[in-house]
């Protein structure tokens, strides 16, 4: 069947009032660009100009030509071109995006929120939709707005967007920023308002430098017995200068430190003030309503990347502090307080010993691996030996940032129940709430189709 066509004379829009489409005829060609269009639904007036219309055309004009700032200029998504990235940026952040390509195509700010995301791509799916619109750039545009629209409408893919670009763009043999790895092998984004940044990598890069260094220490000891006065002493202010170099860092680790705990210690704060400060409600009312918000936020905390895991060392620590500010106020409270300060500081031990001893297994795996070609091992053992030094270092690593998030949390949670500012019955409310979020967060269990981090091939509990 044939059907005839018309030249166009309607669009169709979206009311910024009521959201509904609407649909007008386009002004004459002797009629200026700009009008007001009533919606049927609300009846409110709203501006609209036709100019970017690419089939309207003013009398005494040809049919519109797309500028190179407007939207259908920009480059097609089989483009090879790829986005400048002119200040140098290798990561992005969610304020600042390493590219705003796909923000331009949607014609959003890179600040936009989902709602206004959503808005817009259904107002320009519609402008730009083959059946809707005829015009030979509409094609390319639409299939810009779903390429957009399907990143920026996904919190995480939008996330990932902001931080690397987009995935097209990326160099194929771009390094993985370790300390990005390990933000998401720690939950990811979700949880650094709860545990900070985790400076494990950093650390661990000192004590190999240390290491090292102390190495190449040793062999110059030797060499002194042959060298001058002037060489001994140029080697005797180098050391000390990298002992001032190892103390400076190790101060600075400690001002991030305390500085991360101020952070975490001011979200909980304004994480328990929703029912700390609800007093007008019935008490245990009160607590219920906030607990059902705590829950519904555990729900979603535990599908990222060892949630489950983080919540117990979290709800952990928050029932252990509550329970020590409880045991402070009852007579005699102070010698249980005490009991299980020593059984607290005995586990904490045993796990720092078994994260030591698992270091320890790793430093034997990777003198083996080093020793491979000398023992002539065949390639098979050495696969074997890779794999397991990987998954040795993963546990240390995994261990040891386990052992900073419970430091961590212990401390945040310490200044908010010690808090000299508040009086007694804020702090009493603050532990009720702390130890009732610990009590949600260890109780979370994972889904049973929950698919396992990839990286984590071990026993993490």
């Amino acid at each position: 069947m044939t059907k005839e066509s018309r030249s166009p004379t309607c669009i169709a829009v979206q009311c910024p009032a009521c959201n509904e489409f609407v649909e007008f005829n386009l002004p004459k060609s002797s009629e200026p660009s700009q009008c007001t269009v009533k919606c049927f639904a609300c009846k409110k007036d709203f501006p609209m100009d036709v100019s970017e219309v690419p089939f309207w055309k003013s009398e005494g004009t040809s049919r519109s030509v797309p500028s190179s700032s407007s939207p259908r200029a920009t480059s097609s998504p089989s483009s090879d071109k790829k986005p400048k990235r002119t200040d140098g940026r290798t990561k992005g952040t969610d304020e600042t995006p390493l590219e705003t390509e796909y923000y331009e195509w949607l014609e959003v700010a890179p600040t936009a929120t989902q709602a206004e995301i959503k808005k817009k791509y259904y107002m320009l799916a519609l402008k730009f939709h083959p059946d809707k619109n005829p015009t030979p750039e509409a094609e390319e545009r639409f299939k810009q707005i779903a390429e957009a629209n399907q990143i920026l409408s996904d919190p995480k893919l939008r996330h990932e967007y902001n931080e690397r670009g987009a995935a097209k763009n990326r160099p194929d043999d771009a390094n993985i920023d370790p300390a990005f790895f390990f933000t998401q092998l720690f939950g990811g984004e979700p949880f650094v308002k709860m545990i900070g940044e985790l400076s494990i990598i950093q650390e661990l890069t000192q004590v190999a430098e240390e290491a090292q260094e102390e190495d190449d220490a040793s062999a110059k000891a030797i060499q002194d017995s042959n060298a001058t006065d002037s060489e001994k002493d140029a080697r005797k202010a180098e050391r000390k200068r990298k002992k001032e170099e190892q103390a400076r860092k190790r101060q600075e680790a400690d001002e991030r430190n305390k500085e991360q705990v101020k952070v975490i210690s001011s979200h909980l704060k304004d994480k328990l003030a929703i029912y700390v400060e609800n007093t007008s409600a019935e008490p245990k009312a009160a607590l219920e309503a906030w607990e059902s918000q705590i829950k519904a936020e555990a729900e979603d905390l535990k599908i990222e990347s060892q949630g489950v895991e983080l919540l117990h060392t979290i709800g952990s620590a928050y029932c252990f502090n509550a329970k020590k500010y409880f045991e402070r106020q009852e007579l005699f409270g102070s010698f249980r307080n005490a009991y299980h300060s020593v059984k607290e500081t005995g586990r904490v031990m045993s796990d720092a010993y078994a994260m030591f001893k698992d270091a320890m297994e790793l430093q034997r795996t990777y003198a083996e691996l080093s020793k491979a070609d000398e023992n002539s091992i065949t390639p098979e053992e050495k696969l074997r030996l890779e794999d397991s030094a990987t998954k040795k270092g993963l546990q240390v690593l995994w261990k040891s940032g386990r052992l900073e998030i419970e430091n961590k949390t212990h401390q945040a949670c310490s200044a908010v129940l010690n808090d000299k500012t508040a009086d007694k019955e804020t702090l009493k409310r603050r532990a009720v709430a702390m130890r009732a979020m610990g009590e949600i967060y260890m109780a979370v269990k994972p889904d049973p189709d929950q698919i396992p981090n990839p990286f984590i091939q071990f026993e993490t509990a």
